[in-house]
């Protein structure tokens, strides 16, 4: 009897290892990272309206930016062909889940919200976020808690993490998506908005460019920080380990660093 159970749970066992095995296959076969093999394309799908990540040149119509060289760099080691999807922050996560693109890379912060309905790669860059105001306005704020006041308007990009931050740190001050082509810089140039909610990244090329007009609210001490990754679907471990072992070969060798120091330290 003992001899009969013993038999029963071994072969029980190798029954059950023999699925999980085929379970394991099959889930590599079906992985985002062998459609992209097979395909022989990357979709990337990318705003080109957020420098110094995507830029779209409007002359050329091709794009530049940091992200642009990271998923140039991660489809040349995939060994395909990269091509470019053009999409807007409000619909990235639904551009992912129509299979219009592989991954989104255009500056795109990891949030716990849109973890919800996506899977982000291991982040590569943190980029915080704080408040552009008019220089006019320089040492009116003390922080950016000081701003959370009645007729204090800030604008944000719609569909960004921005706007999510914002509605969630400002329960007085009145927050305002902005819709591109419209960008929230320009409606704080107008005078339109109080200031302006981004990130530190974009801040430094707008300072850059903008340097007599503008002024950070209290840059050390930013409202969230921003961890930069590139947006896929869920359920693929296949394809992120992949990703995310691509992401830390990359950061081992200096690759990042450079990146660092082409779009935003220089």
């Amino acid at each position: 009897m003992k001899a009969m159970l013993k038999g029963a749970l071994v072969a029980l066992g190798l029954a059950v290892t023999l699925a999980m095995g085929q379970q394991a296959a099959s889930a590599a076969e079906n992985s985002l990272l062998h459609q992209i093999l097979n395909r022989g394309t990357l979709r990337v799908g990318t705003t080109g309206d957020y420098p110094p990540f995507s830029e779209l040149d409007q002359a050329t119509k091709t794009y530049k930016g940091y992200e642009i060289d990271v998923v140039t760099a991660l489809a040349a080691d995939l060994g395909v062909k990269l091509e470019f999807v053009p999409t807007n922050w409000d619909t990235l996560g639904a551009g992912i889940a129509a299979d219009k693109y592989d991954v989104v890379a255009s500056g795109v912060t990891m949030t716990l919200e849109r973890l919800k309905s996506v899977a982000f790669s291991d982040p590569y860059l943190d980029s915080p976020l704080v408040p552009l105001i008019l220089k006019k306005d320089d040492g009116k704020f003390a922080s950016w808690r000081a701003m959370d006041q009645e007729g204090v308007k800030l604008a944000v990009m719609a569909g960004t993490s921005a706007e999510e931050s914002a509605k969630k740190n400002f329960t007085k001050a009145e927050v305002v998506p902005i819709t591109a082509p419209a960008l929230d810089y320009q409606e704080l140039l107008a005078g339109r908005v109080t200031a302006a909610i981004t990130d530190t990244v974009f801040i430094k090329k707008a300072l850059a460019q903008y340097e007599r007009e503008f002024a950070v609210v209290d840059p050390s001490h930013p409202i969230e920080g921003q961890p930069i990754s590139m947006m896929t679907r869920q359920g693929d471990q296949v394809w992120l380990n992949w990703v995310n072992t691509w992401i830390k070969l990359r950061q081992q060798s200096g690759f990042f660093d450079s990146l660092f120091q082409k779009w935003i330290a220089g």
